[in-house]
C-alpha cells in the first residue's frame, strides 16, 4: 500500500511551515492507525509512506480508517489546512531484501495510487476480489487501467469511507416514499 499527501491547485502556494506540518500530521495518523490493523510501515516517502500488511482485507480497513480519521481531522481545520490522501493498494508478491520490499506488487500499488482520487482509495482487482463479501463499502469497478511498466492492463477498484448519514438516509426516505405510494400499503 501506498498513500501520498494530494495537494491541490489551490494548495500549491503554502509555505514551508504549513507543508511540513501536514506531512508530520499524515504520519501521526498513518503511525496511529498501523498497530490496529496489523500493519507494518516499509519506508517513509517524500509525501507518504510504502505500507505493508500480511492480509488484504487488513490493507483496505486500514486504509478506510486513514481516510475517515483524516475527513475528521478536516472537519475541524480551516480549508487552507486540510489534508487529503490518495491510497493505492494491491495482493501480490513482493521480494524483501535488506530491510527494503521489491517486486512488481510493489510497483503495482504505486501506479494504483497514483490514479486515485484525492480521499480516495483505490485497490486492484485481485485485492477487491479478496476482500468480497466482507462487511466494507462497496468497491466500485473503475475499469483496466494501462499503468508505467506493468505488462498488461490492471483491473483498478475505488472503495471509498462511508459517510455519516449520507446515502442509507437518503435510500431509507426513498424506500418510504415508495412504500407509501403503493396501493394497499
Amino acid at each position: 500500500m501506498f498513500t501520498a499527501m494530494a495537494v491541490s491547485g489551490s494548495q500549491a502556494l503554502r509555505g514551508e511551515a504549513l507543508e511540513l506540518a501536514l506531512r508530520e500530521e499524515h504520519g501521526r495518523l498513518v503511525r496511529q492507525l498501523l498497530p490496529r490493523q496489523g500493519g507494518h510501515e516499509v519506508k517513509v516517502l517524500e509525501d507518504g509512506f510504502l505500507l505493508e500488511f500480511e492480509r488484504g482485507l487488513s490493507a483496505v480497513r486500514f486504509g478506510l480508517a486513514l481516510q475517515e480519521a483524516v475527513a475528521e481531522r478536516n472537519r475541524l481545520a480551516p480549508p487552507e489546512q486540510r489534508l487529503s490522501l490518495r491510497i493505492g493498494a494491491h495482493l501480490g508478491p513482493v521480494v524483501h531484501r535488506d530491510g527494503e520490499v521489491f517486486g512488481e506488487g510493489v510497483n503495482l500499488a504505486a501506479r494504483i495510487e497514483s490514479l486515485a482520487r484525492p480521499g480516495t482509495l483505490y485497490v486492484s482487482e485481485p485485492l477487491a476480489r479478496e476482500v468480497e463479501g466482507h462487511p466494507l463499502p462497496h468497491a466500485v469497478r473503475l475499469g483496466r487501467a494501462e499503468l508505467k511498466n506493468i505488462r498488461l492492463p490492471v483491473g483498478v477498484f475505488r472503495v471509498e469511507p462511508r459517510r455519516q448519514g449520507s446515502r442509507p438516509a437518503f435510500l431509507a426516505r426513498v424506500r418510504s416514499i415508495i412504500t407509501q405510494l403503493r396501493p394497499g400499503s
